[in-house]
């Protein structure tokens, strides 16, 4: 008899509404709608954190293994004011992920998490391996909408990327960023989201997952 058992993890993201009705200033003024985001000081960006507790199978000594990832998300984002576009960014890793302006400066640089990086951009310190699951969308205002005075957007470009590599850690670390090209917007509507990683439990050999568990230990470390 298998010890296999499929599983499908999700963690959901909850919806989110910042404004500067001005668009002049270089941050959000109006927060009451951060429903559990963070702003990036200083800045217009944004950032959602959270974790997929994988304790209780550690505890039976199972490992993850993904098969796949795939966003979902609610009906449309908006962005009011000459933004120019945004880029929303996912990530799912086996080990903690960097600070997200780190992860911000490195979507910004046409990089992020488990890629090489330009000379000067904050120490990468993720890989491949444990960048489990990523996908970056790059969001422009939908000009077959006239007039959009909301701003509604459409995607331009979405791209997947991760090793969607086997696990034997307690945790997953999961970033939601939302980074906009300029500091000019006067709202922006965030909608809710989950990500779904498809999968199996699995008991492995025992060398194997010592082996595992003490390669994600020793990243976790060097975080």
């Amino acid at each position: 008899m298998s010890d296999r058992l499929d599983r499908t993890l999700r963690i959901e993201i909850p919806p989110c509404f910042v404004s500067d009705p001005t668009g002049a200033s270089p941050v959000w003024t109006a927060l009451d709608g951060l429903n559990g985001w963070s702003v990036i000081p200083g800045t217009k960006l944004l950032s959602w954190e959270g974790t997929i507790d994988l304790s209780g199978y550690a505890r039976d000594y199972k490992t993850f293994y993904p098969v796949g990832g795939v966003v979902q998300q609610g009906a449309y984002t908006a962005e009011k004011g000459n933004g120019g576009g945004i880029i929303v960014y996912y990530c799912v890793s086996a080990v903690p992920l960097p600070s997200p302006l780190d992860l911000s400066l490195q979507v910004s640089l046409l990089s992020g998490s488990g890629f090489i990086n330009f000379q000067g951009a904050p120490t990468e310190s993720q890989t491949w391996t444990t960048t489990m699951f990523a996908q970056s969308e790059l969001l422009v205002t939908n000009q077959n909408i006239a007039p959009n005075p909301n701003g509604i957007q459409q995607i331009l470009e979405r791209h997947q990327s991760g090793s969607l590599s086997p696990s034997a850690s307690d945790t997953l670390y999961v970033t939601k960023l939302v980074l906009p090209f300029t500091d000019t917007q006067e709202t922006l509507s965030i909608p809710a989201s989950r990500v779904i990683l498809p999968g199996s439990m699995e008991q492995e050999p025992e060398l194997e997952y010592m082996m595992r568990l003490a390669r994600s230990v020793e990243l976790a470390n060097q975080v």
